[in-house]
């Protein structure tokens, strides 16, 4: 996705609620400086400022009309406006179009816009973590995502939960940071965060 440092150029490569790692051909200031990064969304602005916390040489200029290519990683100092919670729903899209294209390829079958739902938060939530092939299931107040499950909101459907178990146990890594990532946004905010049932 394309960004701007000032008047410079860059790509988005990753993107968290913390942290981006871009792309560049110069345009990100020295390690430990505070920059404004500016990028649209569906029509909706974000502007962060981010401290660069590191820049590596990813490919070196062959020639004089060539110019090297870095990443430089940023940590997410502060957002303006609406632009947090435009990052939010740009990751939960993100997320949702994977998983869409996960069971799109298992299935053989184009890849399927997910039902959207809005999530209550609220202070309970139920902690599903596999352990030695069985699914442990606890009350907490607590929102961490443990490393082998997920964390949802203590109201949410049941059978949804079940889905979501069989399919953390029987995807790949990549597939169950996704549904880490998802169940993180659902329950991330007191209002909820607009997400997208994920079903198998």
């Amino acid at each position: 996705m394309p960004a701007r440092i000032a008047a410079g150029r860059v790509f988005l490569v990753d993107l968290s609620r913390t942290g981006v790692r871009v792309a560049h051909q110069g345009a990100v200031p020295a390690i430990g400086q505070v920059c404004r990064l500016e990028f649209n969304w569906h029509e909706r602005a974000v502007v962060l400022d981010c401290r660069v916390m590191r820049n590596e040489l990813v490919k070196l200029a062959k020639s004089d009309s060539e110019k090297s290519l870095y990443h430089a990683g940023m940590h997410i100092e502060q957002a303006h406006g609406d632009s947090e919670a435009t990052l939010r729903e740009l990751i939960a899209d993100i997320v949702a179009r994977a998983l869409d294209e996960q069971k799109a390829n298992a299935r053989g079958i184009p890849a399927e816009a997910a039902q959207v739902f809005q999530t209550s938060k609220g202070t309970n939530y139920l902690r599903c973590e596999l352990v030695d092939g069985k699914w442990r299931r606890s009350a907490t107040t607590r929102p961490d995502q443990p490393q082998n499950g997920f964390t949802v909101s203590a109201d949410e459907d049941r059978e949804q939960i079940d889905t979501l178990c069989e399919t953390f146990a029987n995807t790949d890594v990549q597939g169950q940071k996704l549904i880490r990532t998802m169940a993180e946004l659902s329950i991330s905010r007191a209002e909820g965060v607009p997400t997208r049932r994920y079903k198998p």
